[in-house]
């Protein structure tokens, strides 16, 4: 009987006697040859017609769509595609292995028996199933070729990634017939973008480590700058105080005795005034010389503000007295380094240095101390972190063009912390500068008023002293600094680090 099949150049059907199966025939139409498949191959004769061997339609996948690159040459026929490929056809529901190519086939350690009895799916990792009928849906419904990586198991058992095209075939009447896939063994590729994406993610984390490590860097050279500056201030404030104590010392007594005799002298002129009539009757050229002199000297406003003069130069030499006092306390030139202190003490400190600012700019503070325990710390650091914060502050209140503003200063305590909270009536910050306010060298004051440096350097000092700084600010109503102080300092040193990042709200 004869069979019916198609010229896999060309694809005319053609039509070839018994006993054929497997010989190499030539094409009528292209005159070109090809190897007629074996006659024991059901779905390569009889099937390719569209016939069972009772004469009914077959289910199974028609031969004349099987793709040139799954038939082995015959010696000297050139192959359309490379003979160690590995190819195979899926039944398009169940993914069952119709035919394979022989490379496929030693891949996978099976029969072809066996193979056919199984699906596409059993050899894949779980991992990647959900994803390959997914995939194969796709093709299904789009007639396109895929491409994408699955891991397939080998007859070793190891895993193997292989990037698969997928192709899906349709009979003449447009019914799908199979899905035609290609594999290719991509592991090595794959392994070795894994350990590229490896060694980047370990560069990347490299580069992000020194980024880190350079910026710490930075803060802390920026840190020993301010330390440096702050003992170059303790030191030239020591000799200043020195300095001006010693004259302001004699100064001041001076001022003392010349205020007392002042009054005995003016008691004594006094005396005089109450004898000048006298004195016109015994001597009235004296007389007339002391009259032109008291003339000259204008004793009577003499009389009415020398003791006011002197007070007032006493009062003068009290003020800059105060200010040395002050100078020192914020210096902290007569305590150790590390101490015992009162926060209370020295946010006064600080607001004493500030005296002049707060008056010429009519700010008013507003103080509401609660009793608190003494604290351990670095009490000339901590002067550092008020001062700096009164300063934004005052900056703020200006900035805003207010011909008077306020500053609050609350303290309190519970049993684990000490609260301290500054807040002003000034700009505020804008949204987008909060997360930047404590990074090293930002500022938003104008070019030649602000280093960056303060508020980096008191969240420094707070984090050192087991602490933490939060904000909240809105703009046009104000800032408020919260610093939270533990009443048990942790045991480490005072290194002027960054601690945690503080916590900011709008």
């Amino acid at each position: 009987m004869p069979r019916t099949i198609q010229c896999i150049h060309c694809g005319k059907s053609l039509h070839a006697p018994e006993g054929m199966g497997g010989k190499r025939v030539r094409c009528a139409t292209c005159q070109r040859e090809f190897v007629m498949p074996p006659e024991d191959e059901l779905d390569s004769t009889d099937v390719a017609a569209g016939k069972s061997p009772t004469g009914g339609r077959s289910t199974a996948a028609r031969d004349d769509l099987l793709s040139r690159s799954m038939l082995v040459p015959m010696p000297g026929m050139k192959a359309a595609s490379p003979p160690d490929e590995m190819i195979c056809r899926l039944e398009p529901r169940g993914l069952r292995w119709l035919d394979l190519s022989e490379r496929l086939r030693r891949f996978l350690g099976q029969p072809i028996a066996k193979l056919r009895q199984e699906t596409f799916l059993q050899y894949l990792h779980e991992d990647d199933r959900a994803l390959a009928e997914d995939e194969f849906r796709q093709a299904v419904e789009r007639g396109e070729r895929h491409d994408f990586v699955l891991r397939l198991q080998a007859e070793s058992g190891q895993w193997h990634y292989m990037r698969i095209y997928t192709q899906a075939r349709y009979e003449q009447t447009g019914q799908l017939n199979h899905i035609r896939c290609n594999l290719k063994d991509v592991t090595g590729q794959v392994r070795a973008e894994q350990e590229l994406r490896r060694r980047t993610e370990q560069l990347t984390s490299a580069n992000e480590q020194l980024r880190q490590i350079n910026q710490k860097l930075s803060e802390t050279q920026a840190q020993l700058v301010h330390s440096e500056k702050l003992a170059s201030l303790g030191t030239l404030a020591a000799g200043m105080a020195h300095e001006i104590n010693n004259p302001l010392a004699f100064a001041s007594n001076n001022v003392v005795i010349l205020e007392r005799e002042i009054v005995r002298l003016l008691k004594m002129l006094d005396a005089y005034e109450a004898g000048r009539d006298d004195l016109k009757q015994v001597n009235p050229e004296r007389a007339v010389e002391l009259g032109k002199l008291r003339e000259e000297f204008d004793v009577d406003y003499l009389k009415e503000h020398l003791t006011r003069i002197a007070q007032a130069t006493r009062k003068g030499l009290g003020r800059v007295a105060q200010i040395v006092q002050n100078l020192r306390n914020f210096a902290q030139i007569d305590r150790a380094e590390m101490g015992e202190f009162n926060v209370n003490e020295l946010i006064n400190q600080s607001l004493n240095m500030l005296s002049e600012n707060l008056t010429r700019q009519r700010v008013t503070v507003r103080r509401k101390f609660a009793d608190l325990p003494m604290l351990e710390g670095a009490p000339a650091h901590l002067n550092q972190v008020f001062l700096n914060l009164f300063m934004n502050a005052l900056q703020a209140i200006e900035i805003k063009g207010k011909s008077e503003g306020a500053i609050d200063v609350v303290t309190r305590s519970n049993d684990s912390e000490v609260v301290i909270e500054i807040a002003d009536d000034g700009c505020g910050i804008a949204p987008e500068m909060m997360p930047k306010i404590f990074d090293p060298f930002f500022t938003t004051k104008p070019l030649g008023r602000g280093t960056g440096l303060g508020l980096s350097l008191s969240h420094g000092i707070i984090s050192e002293h087991g602490g933490r700084i939060e904000v909240d600010s809105t703009v046009g109503v104000g800032t408020r600094f919260c610093i939270r102080l533990p009443l048990q300092r942790m045991p480490r040193p005072l290194a002027m680090g960054t601690g945690e990042m503080p916590v900011v709200s709008v």
